[in-house]
């Protein structure tokens, strides 16, 4: 009678196994997830490159992840050393006016400095967020994605901020996309040599 157990019988010499070969159902969730990622990735670069000017290309990108991650408002400040300051390249929303905040406070300085992505789903519960930003603008934060701006070298020369999920709050999934389409900001502001 054979039993119902399987015994697990060693891997041939120097074979390996294939990442992912036995992930079942999550897996090609993951899997699924990546491929709409490099979909959407591989639209965006068609889209910007009918761009003719650094300002389009940066204000398509905000405002094509705003409109996938489902925000309210997009921002890309770049650093400003001369005065130690973020100041606003792009804003996707209402805003009409460039902004300046020092490039340690924040949330956005928090991320500059710190140069990790961060996800605040309560902002006026936060005590990185500033709030003075909000009174000078009219706005009302809720929740914030951000992501550092790096060059080729891993220099960070600023945040892109997502303000406010419209449906639920922002996830993992929604600060992949938005790193993803960060790197391409770079890639576009050092083809400039903006930076």
């Amino acid at each position: 009678m054979a039993s119902a157990r399987t015994s697990k019988t060693p891997a041939p010499a120097g074979a390996q196994a294939v990442p992912g070969a036995a992930r079942g159902a999550a897996g090609k969730g993951n899997d699924r997830r990546r491929l709409k990622l490099l979909e959407l990735l591989l639209d965006v670069s068609r889209r910007v490159a009918k761009f003719g000017t650094l300002d389009e290309v940066l204000h398509g990108l905000i405002e094509i992840t705003v409109a996938e991650l489902g925000a309210e408002r997009g921002s890309l400040f770049l650093n400003d050393p001369a005065t130690g300051e973020l100041y606003s390249r792009v804003v996707k929303g209402k805003l009409r006016r460039e902004l300046r905040l020092l490039n340690n406070t924040g949330v956005a300085g928090h991320v500059f400095t710190g140069g990790e992505p961060l996800i605040v789903h309560d902002a006026y519960a936060d005590a990185r967020f500033n709030k003075a930003i909000d009174e000078q603008t009219g706005f009302r934060t809720r929740s914030i994605l951000a992501v550092p701006v790096r060059t080729v070298t891993g220099e960070v020369i600023g945040v892109v901020e997502a303000l406010n999920k419209k449906k639920g709050r922002f996830t993992r999934r929604d600060l992949e996309l938005l790193e993803a389409m960060t790197a391409q900001g770079a890639l576009a502001l050092q083809g400039a040599q903006v930076i």
